[in-house]
């Protein structure tokens, strides 16, 4: 006891001296504040401590949460309609060969004849698309016009690249040439690798016409048994492919049957080698449940014009050089616009219902009769006709599910003319189509 006695005086002295040290401290820092002229910041209070909730505080919390979530997702634009593919379009695939600047004989168009069809397949206003966009639409990938046109050309001639090349390029069309394998590049009046490049720059694909241009259905002398003519038949069908592809650098998918002849077993073989189309000549249009293995064309013979005006007349309709065809923005004699159309051409519109309207006042006179109004997807819609004002309407009955709508209005001046075609498209802005309309700002 008598040892711990000091001990504490000891601490108890310590602590003291501590105490009046750190005072000292604080007192001579205060008085530098004031000398500075500068008052210390006081210490920041303690933060609040936030009580827990209550159970009920705790429910009245969670519905304020989902009342909040549901009315965000009623301010939350609705979702556009899922893509749908049109599976109510036709395609004409036209086939050539050889061009020169005369005809003479069923595998030779005269180029001047030429010229005049694709012109009036510019004026009809049908769509000459890619083969590769036909292929697309079979896979589901894209939707194509309500009908359009391909152009393709066989062999591998050189008057493709001096004249057909040159109008097809004005006209801006697309084309599709097929060629075999022992006729490229050998000089004469073959295409060469560079006049095929050339063109591949300039809207030309490329499709396999075999290696020999034999017909796979007749045997070859040389070919001696039954399994060497089914190797010769697998030979002639993917080796030229592959040589077009080595030399291309490009995919090579589309064959043409040599002369058109070819039977299942060639055209599985030609599918199971890697071709997702195969062309025939046979005159049919190309429809969403034409097999990919028989694809129609109309071939084009010397400057007869049969099978073009066939190829080119669809559903009924005159085939493009039987029509005159209007341009939308058509004029009359006095500058004013022919036909007054509703929606306007290229038009955006929200209303996914809406009324279509030509107004035929400023053409004159015309036979009722022959009024036909067709919509895209549609065919020939039961239009009205209103003689006193001459105007033509459509009510859609149901809301248009497509980003665009072609309308075609056909009509004759009179019962002994040509009818004559005016199409033209508007646009429909589905997204817009489903935000709420907006209300007028209030006046107070």
């Amino acid at each position: 006891m008598h040892h711990r006695f000091p001990a504490l005086l000891l601490i108890a002295f310590l602590t003291a001296g501590i105490l009046s040290g750190c005072k000292r401290i604080e007192d001579k820092m205060r008085r530098l504040a004031e000398q500075s002229g500068v008052t210390p910041k006081p210490p920041p209070p303690p933060a609040p401590v936030e009580p827990a909730l209550t159970e009920e505080e705790k429910a009245i919390e969670k519905k304020l949460q989902e009342s909040a979530m549901a009315d965000s997702a009623e301010l939350e634009t609705p979702v556009v309609e899922a893509f749908e593919i049109n599976k109510s379009s036709v395609v004409a695939i036209l086939g050539y060969h050889d061009f020169r600047d005369r005809g003479g004989s069923p595998m030779l168009i005269a180029a001047p004849k030429f010229r005049e069809q694709m012109q009036a397949i510019k004026d009809s206003n049908i769509p000459v698309i890619p083969f590769s966009d036909v292929m697309a639409w079979k896979r589901g990938e894209k939707n194509i016009p309500e009908e359009s046109i391909v152009i393709t050309m066989d062999d591998g001639w050189e008057g493709v690249y001096t004249y057909a090349y040159p109008i097809l390029k004005e006209f801006g069309f697309p084309f599709t040439i097929y060629l075999y394998k022992d006729y490229v590049n050998i000089g004469g009046r073959s295409l060469d690798w560079g006049q095929i490049k050339e063109m591949m720059q300039n809207g030309c694909e490329v499709g396999s016409h075999s290696v020999s241009h034999a017909s796979l259905k007749k045997r070859p002398a040389k070919v001696k048994t039954d399994e060497d003519f089914q190797l010769w038949i697998l030979s002639e069908l993917k080796d030229s492919r592959e040589f077009l592809e080595k030399n291309l650098g490009s995919k090579v998918s589309s064959f043409a049957y040599p002369f058109g002849i070819y039977d299942a077993a060639v055209m599985e073989t030609g599918l199971q080698v890697g071709y997702e189309s195969l062309v025939t000549v046979n005159g049919q249009k190309v429809t969403w449940d034409s097999p990919n293995g028989e694809l129609g064309r109309y071939i084009i013979h010397g400057d007869s014009d049969t099978n073009f005006k066939f190829a080119t007349s669809f559903r009924g309709r005159g085939d493009v050089s039987s029509n005159k065809f209007l341009v939308a923005d058509q004029k009359n004699e006095q500058g004013e616009q022919l036909v007054e159309l509703s929606p306007r051409p290229e038009e955006v519109i929200t209303n996914r219902t809406p009324l279509i309207q030509a107004n035929l006042k400023k053409v004159g006179a015309v036979d009722a009769e022959s009024i036909k109004l067709r919509i895209a997807g549609l065919g020939t819609v039961p239009a009205v006709y209103d003689p006193e004002s001459m105007t033509v309407r459509y009510q859609f009955p149901y809301r248009l599910r497509h980003e665009e709508c072609v309308v075609s209005l056909s009509f004759k001046r009179s019962a002994d003319q040509p009818a004559e075609v005016l199409s033209w498209r508007f646009k429909i802005d589905l997204k817009a189509a489903y935000l709420p309309e907006q209300q007028p700002a209030s006046g107070n």
